[in-house]
């Protein structure tokens, strides 16, 4: 039976849970390794401090009641915890550390300001045609987890057994273990940017590098699912669901192996149209920082579904949000029981502000929203557009070799092509039967 507290939310749920030792795994909360059950955080009456005795020692953590002193408590603990309850290495007080910062001029930089000065840099340096990309969404959220538990603490203290806790924090929230390595190898990559930027001392990314990633099967982290590729029959069934230009995407995609947002991206004056088959050089790709040429070849059966989408403005996006809404808004004028005479005229019972209006073009999410609402009208398993580019790969490498689909999916090296493509087990039961 969970103790009183356990269940409230906020920061006292989140003392509570330190107090007996338990961790969130999986949904439901379990009993760390050794059961460890951790003191109070107490009011030391004479001093006016907050205080918590670990292995019979006080550590005090400044003012009773203070936000610093509530974060000191959740990080020393969270440090004795990973430790197993034998926290050796322990830091000086925390009050030294205030006092040090009040009465002395000379003051060490803190965990908060380096993440204030890296999120600053990759705000202008993670752009792609003048906007930010998605990395500095996933930086800033692996930073939101360090500044919790240890955003007041010095830059220069911060090692590996803080870095570990960060971990275990990001696996108690219930990320694969696949994303907590990238996320730690994030933190990693801002204090190996502070210590160029001569912020911190070298020793201190050095011991980080130390911390090595989670290994499968050897942590409390949940494994995430394989991305494997989707069966024709399921994606037949989504494209009956589909609006025709959704459905004409979805095709494309099938026959080209492209990115989904490629095939969002897709322009008339993108395309050579001179020779047999057509080359679509996207404006923009995945590794285009790399330098990384991207030549997405179109067959015959791709090109007569493209025809269509083609007469229009070489700048104009050949797939458009505002198109397939006004064709579904044709079609139920077409459908309407009531006589034109009588009830709403097109176009009148709308709203004059509408939060959401249809946009020039799809992107990658709006897409894959439109694909998993129509599997699920379809009646069969939800999946996402990128599933397509793994049964993509799989068909080329099965028919042509893994060089082919390489060169068909743009990769540089062939290893990223093998994480797309599925094993031909047909093929290794064909030779198991033949060796005598």
């Amino acid at each position: 039976m969970l103790p009183d507290g356990v269940r409230q939310c906020g920061l006292k749920a989140r003392e509570n849970l330190y107090r007996t030792g338990l961790t969130k795994f999986g949904g439901c909360m379990m009993s760390n390794a050794n059961s460890l059950r951790v003191p109070k955080y107490r009011r030391h009456n004479a001093k006016g401090l907050a205080v918590v005795t670990l292995n019979g020692k006080d550590h005090y953590l400044g003012k009773y009641g203070s936000a610093a002193s509530r974060e000191a408590y959740r990080r020393i603990t969270a440090e004795w915890l990973q430790a197993g309850g034998n926290l050796t290495n322990s830091k000086e007080e925390i009050t030294v550390v205030e006092i040090t910062v009040v009465e002395i001029t000379v003051v060490e930089i803190t965990v908060v300001e380096i993440i204030a000065a890296y999120m600053r840099y990759a705000r202008t340096y993670y752009r792609k045609h003048g906007k930010a990309t998605n990395e500095v969404y996933s930086v800033k959220r692996a930073l939101g987890v360090v500044r919790e538990l240890y955003g007041r603490e010095q830059a220069s203290k911060f090692g590996p057994l803080a870095l570990k806790t960060v971990r275990q924090s990001m696996i108690e929230m219930g990320w694969c273990r696949n994303q907590v390595n990238k996320q730690v190898d994030r933190v990693k990559r801002v204090f190996k940017w502070a210590v160029s930027e001569e912020m911190i001392p070298g020793s201190v990314y050095e011991a980080l590098r130390t911390v090595t990633g989670l290994r499968k099967g050897r942590s409390q982290a949940k494994e995430s699912s394989p991305v494997k590729p989707v069966s024709n029959e399921v994606v037949e069934a989504t494209v009956e669901k589909l609006p025709a230009i959704v459905a004409d995407m979805v095709q494309v995609q099938r026959l080209t192996g492209a990115r989904p947002g490629e095939i969002c991206n897709m322009r008339p004056g993108d395309i050579n149209r001179t020779p047999a088959t057509w080359e679509y050089i996207p404006q923009s790709h995945k590794t285009e920082h790399h330098d990384q040429p991207r030549v997405i070849f179109i067959g015959p059966r791709c090109q007569q579904i493209l025809l269509k989408y083609l007469l229009r403005p070489a700048d104009s996006y050949c797939f458009s949000p505002a198109e397939s809404e006004a064709n579904r808004r044709a079609v139920q004028h077409l459908n309407r029981k009531t006589p034109s005479s009588c009830g709403n005229k097109p176009g009148s019972n709308r709203k004059k502000k509408p939060r959401r209006t249809s946009g020039e073009k799809y992107d990658r999410h709006s897409y894959c929203r439109a694909v998993r609402r129509a599997a699920v009208a379809a009646g069969v398993a939800s999946w996402s557009p990128h599933r397509l580019q793994h049964s993509f790969a799989t068909e080329v490498r099965k028919s042509h070799g893994l060089e082919a689909a390489q060169v068909c999916m743009g990769h540089s090296k062939a290893d990223t092509t093998q994480i797309y493509t599925a094993r031909n087990m047909a093929l290794a039961a064909t030779v198991a039967e033949e060796i005598r």
